[in-house]
């Protein structure tokens, strides 16, 4: 789903995707949110079942009736439903009235309202061990997203702020591979963050204190709202260089962008200058 001068577009065409889909039979539609901002989805005929955030499975996911999916900016879902044997037709709604109808002899499915209930993935799903410790781990992080008065590139303006400091002086975050990391990624800038990590997926272990008690919950873009604190881990396994920053790039272009670097990598490359090297 993507907006064009606020035109609401599914794969870049405006209005409803029709796809046939047999009675009886499963489809797994990937809903990937390309805006800036947290965007619901939601099914209309059947229940679904969330079976994978970001492009991991969900371990045991249950089936969901009048409840919502937020999908992060940048990030993914997938829903699987199955179709009526009677062969009406599903809606997949995307955030408004447009979006998926899975239909085979009638594509007739009048949008109906978002529920008020929103799925919660820090139970949704069984529980199932991870690969590592997380309450072990090697590194600890703070990555604390504020705002304040300052200077970015010399213009005055109202900035975000990682701990405090503005772009580019900000955390670099020093990782070593095969390293264990765990970070605490709080939010008191007044607005939300879809925070996203380049080249991993982390697993999220709690939000405000309350400890993850569902499916593994990897992801790689985590909406972080107003006031939220999480707490999340990974695995350093993928040596590099890596920003770390807010999907909604306007907000990751006026500062909200860290990075983390493996031990031993570098690059040539410097903030700003004659390249124009900045953030997004």
């Amino acid at each position: 789903m993507h907006l064009y001068q606020g035109v609401r577009t599914v794969n870049g065409h405006e209005g409803d995707l029709r796809i046939a889909a047999p009675p009886g039979s499963r489809a797994r539609v990937r809903v990937i949110n390309t805006e800036y901002g947290l965007m619901p989805a939601w099914v209309s005929g059947a229940p679904y079942r969330l079976i994978a955030v970001d492009g991991t499975d969900v371990n045991g996911p249950a089936q969901v009736r009048d409840e919502a999916v937020a999908v992060a900016a940048g990030g993914r879902a997938d829903l699987e439903v199955t179709m009526p044997e009677d062969g009406s037709p599903i809606r997949v709604h995307l955030g408004g009235p447009s979006g998926i109808v899975l239909g085979s002899t009638s594509y007739h499915a009048p949008p109906v309202p978002r529920p008020a209930a929103t799925l919660d993935l820090l139970t949704y799903g069984a529980r199932a061990p991870l690969t590592f410790d997380p309450g072990k781990p090697d590194r600890r992080f703070d990555y604390a997203i504020g705002r304040r008065p300052g200077f970015l590139d010399g213009v005055p303006g109202l900035w975000w702020t990682v701990n405090g400091g503005l772009y580019p002086g900000v955390p670099m975050f020093h990782v070593t591979e095969g390293e264990v990391v765990r970070m605490r990624i709080s939010n008191d800038s007044g607005e939300a963050h879809p925070m996203h990590l380049h080249g991993h997926h982390a697993v999220v272990l709690s939000r405000d204190g309350v400890p993850a008690t569902g499916s593994p919950w990897w992801v790689d873009s985590l909406e972080v709202g107003v006031g939220e604190t999480y707490e999340i881990a990974f695995v350093a396994d993928n040596p590099g260089l890596w920003m770390d920053h807010c999907h909604n790039l306007p907000h990751a272009g006026e500062g909200l962008t860290a990075h983390l670097m493996y031990e031993g990598y570098t690059t040539p490359f410097t903030v700003g200058g004659r390249a124009g090297n900045e953030p997004e």
